[in-house]
């Protein structure tokens, strides 16, 4: 069990939006929901694991990311715009 003060730490994070859920992992990364859950779900995608997750047996899953992880994904994510990317790479 966390000691009180990280608690303190954990909800003051929570409450300053420091988390996400699917929507807002889809919101940051300009992407549909759906796409974002082929992404998680890939394991060569190196997209962090979430802190949280429920599962339910009448719904879908809820899931929790810490911003800060997604934003360090996205900083060190390869971009599909890059050229040096392109078939063949650069010349």
């Amino acid at each position: 069990m966390a000691s009180r003060s990280e608690t303190i730490k954990f909800l003051q994070r929570l409450f300053e939006k420091d988390v996400l859920d699917i929507h807002g992992v889809a919101e940051l990364l300009e992407m549909k929901r759906s796409s974002i859950n082929t992404l998680i779900v890939r394991p060569s995608s190196g997209f962090p694991e979430p802190f949280f997750e429920l599962r339910g047996k009448q719904r879908h899953p809820l899931r929790l990311w810490w911003r800060e992880d997604v934003e360090r994904w996205i900083d060190h994510r390869p971009s599909s715009k890059d050229p040096s990317r392109a078939r063949g790479g650069a010349r």
